[in-house]
């Protein structure tokens, strides 16, 4: 028979329950307390800023208000352009030879008619005297004619007397008829021989006047042989050497055998945009600049224009013609053309960053009742960097935020600084 043991809380096992009933009443009452500790200070610090807001004045975006500018009366056009000479030529050989001397070489300056070379061509020098010789022969030949003409002429009158005085003695039968007939017919005989002598010089004097044309051309061929400069100009190329041949078959493919530029009288063209073409008149003044020649202005003048619009580019070609008497100025150089164009309208300059750009165009943000803002659409036209022309949109008495945020909205109430 088993015996059952009843166990009996003893005095001791009930002090070691109530000391760790009360270790974990302490650890929470530390855990509050510490989590209070670091929530206080933050509450406190959140109203007093709550507190500082609600206190300070301003409550709205501060912004710094413009003064639109009126535009000037006149607007400068500054477009890019190569100078180059008034005239170029390219200089070929006329007439088959050999450089027999070369007299200038390139950077000569010459003058029109200075000989630059010398060609040798003894082919077209006896062709010439060939040529003479006819023609000396064809106007003897002429001359003979002449004197045919002449004899000609002097056997038809003695026929014609002939006849005469035998017409009126066959008439009264004092001689044969057959001597009147014979008479009749000597007298027609020397008038055609008159016909034919004057056929005759025709074709002497055709002869002579082919014969002299041919000399005038050999003469023109001889005259080649000098080559000469066609204007008073520069000498930029030089092709040829004592001692070269030279021939008029391979002009379009050889090389010529001098290059020449007018350099007194330079030109420039430059691209006027369509936005501008019809303010650019010849006779106009315009100014060139160089960055070689830094302080000085060349005046040029407007001499001409294409009077059409390039369909690609949407500029018309322009010529602007400038002195260069003293030479400062060199072929191929780059220089920058500035117009001076008087302006028909009335427009406004702002600040770049006072224009607005969203998807529904161009504004500028002005402030209505001192506070408010109010967008207004604007019409740009020339873009200057850092400012911007408004031809339409805004008056003179109307205040522009200088550099509105992307945040701003209609009717936004802001603080003006």
């Amino acid at each position: 028979m088993t015996q059952q043991i009843e166990t009996v809380p003893t005095e001791q096992n009930q002090k070691v329950a109530s000391g760790t009933k009360v270790k974990w009443i302490g650890a929470g009452a530390l855990v509050i307390a510490l989590l209070a500790l670091g929530a206080i200070p933050r509450f406190v610090r959140e109203r007093e800023a709550l507190a500082a807001v609600r206190e300070s004045p301003v409550t709205h975006p501060v912004v710094t208000l413009v003064r639109p500018q009126i535009g000037e009366p006149t607007s400068e056009l500054l477009l890019p352009g190569n100078i180059q000479p008034l005239y170029t030529a390219a200089i070929y050989a006329r007439t088959e030879g050999y450089i027999d001397r070369r007299n200038v070489d390139i950077g000569a300056k010459v003058k029109a008619g200075q000989v630059l070379a010398v060609i040798s061509s003894p082919e077209v020098d006896q062709q010439l005297l060939q040529a003479r010789a006819t023609l000396a022969q064809s106007e003897a030949s002429l001359q003979q004619a002449k004197a045919t003409l002449e004899q000609a002429k002097a056997n038809a009158e003695l026929a014609r007397l002939t006849k005469e005085r035998d017409l009126p003695l066959g008439e009264q039968h004092a001689i044969s008829q057959q001597i009147v007939d014979e008479a009749v017919q000597a007298h027609n005989a020397r008038v055609a021989d008159v016909a034919a002598a004057a056929a005759n010089i025709t074709a002497a004097e055709a002869n002579v006047t082919a014969n002299r044309a041919n000399v005038g051309r050999l003469l023109q061929l001889q005259g080649f042989e000098q080559v000469v400069a066609p204007f008073d100009g520069v000498i930029t190329a030089r092709n040829v050497e004592r001692g070269d041949l030279v021939s008029t078959n391979n002009t379009a493919a050889g090389k010529p055998l001098f290059s020449i530029a007018q350099s007194g009288t330079m030109r420039i063209q430059v691209d006027v945009p369509q936005s501008q073409a019809l303010n650019i008149q010849d006779g106009q003044k315009a100014s060139i600049v160089l960055k070689e020649r830094l302080g000085r202005e060349y005046a040029g003048t407007v001499v001409r224009s294409a009077g059409s619009l390039d369909s690609a580019a949407r500029t018309m070609l322009t010529e602007v013609q400038v002195d260069n008497r003293d030479g400062s100025l060199m072929p191929g150089m780059y220089a920058q053309v500035k117009f001076t164009l008087a302006e028909q309208r009335t427009s406004f300059i702002i600040p770049t960053s006072s224009l607005v750009i969203d998807r529904t165009g161009m504004h500028v943000v002005t402030i209505e009742n001192k506070q408010k803002v109010h967008f207004i659409p604007v019409v740009i036209g020339r873009d200057m960097g850092t400012q911007v022309e408004v031809l339409s949109g805004i008056q003179a008495s109307d205040a522009l935020v200088a550099s509105p945020s992307d945040l701003l909205h209609e009717g936004q109430d802001v603080q003006v600084r």
